[in-house]
């Protein structure tokens, strides 16, 4: 235990001087990307020791900074023209942070920044889209009979699948609380006692009848839980057969006409 605590005590001390020598040569990046010096800008950021050391184990809350990084390189690589070096600074972006869309630079939006973004936007898309060609009918089929959506989700189509969620917890909530009211309403009137048919012989003028309105009571709240469940049957099964009409969700790519 204290060893493990020794070791990330070390670890963020290290990181820290680290960060602090960071600073200065990030700076001296911005620099010379702004004079347009993209060459010396590489080289510079390609130099800092957050990106280049490595500590194992401990290199996972380090991801996101390094994807930062790799996003700055593959910028700089896209000012200079070089578009096959930035694709490969963006695959690995991709690989430590799928979802990075800023560097670790302090530099005003350009034109770089712009095809950065749509090239990384773009892989997501083709992964993305191989994703969900692997999914199968029956996968899907399978996971919306467990729960309404959740194929939905699976294929890709994830305003369905949440439409078919939230409408599926309406109605076994809605089920849920009429069932509770009706097995209430069938106690009592069950527990009718003999005096209480009689009650309307015993009272002058009225037309009482416990019993007879026990009945209708418990009958009427049998009647909306049977709806609500019903409901949420017919739901249910339109999840599973949406499949049969809907197959994965099409993910467009953008192709750029020179």
């Amino acid at each position: 235990m204290y060893r493990n605590l020794f070791v990330w005590v070390l670890f963020w001390l290290t990181m820290g001087s680290a960060w602090a020598d960071d600073r200065e040569i990030i700076e001296k990046a911005q620099a010379a990307y702004r004079a347009g010096d993209y060459a010396g800008a590489f080289e510079t950021l390609s130099h800092l020791p957050s990106l280049l050391g490595v500590v194992p184990l401990l290199d996972r809350s380090q991801q996101g900074r390094r994807a930062e990084i790799f996003f700055d390189l593959g910028r700089i690589h896209m000012a200079s023209g070089d578009t096959i070096r930035a694709r490969l600074a963006l695959v690995e972006v991709f690989r430590l942070d799928p979802e990075a869309n800023k560097g670790i630079m302090d530099i005003d939006p350009d034109q770089a920044l712009a095809d950065t973004r749509t090239l990384l936007s773009d892989m997501r898309r083709i992964t993305l889209r191989q994703t969900l060609g692997e999914t199968t009918f029956w996968g899907a089929t399978g996971r919306s009979l467990l729960l309404p959506g959740w194929g939905q989700l699976y294929r890709g189509h994830k305003k369905r699948g949440y439409v078919f969620m939230g409408t599926s917890a309406v109605l076994a909530a809605a089920w849920l609380v009429a069932d509770i009211s009706y097995r209430s309403s069938y106690n009592t009137y069950r527990g009718t006692r003999l005096n209480d048919l009689q009650l309307g012989q015993r009272i002058a003028g009225t037309n009482s009848d416990v019993f007879t309105q026990n009945f209708e009571r418990a009958q009427s709240r049998a009647g909306r839980a049977n709806l609500a469940l019903g409901l949420l049957a017919a739901v249910w099964l339109s999840s599973v057969l949406d499949h049969l009409v809907v197959g994965p969700a099409q993910v467009s790519l953008s192709v750029p006409i020179n």
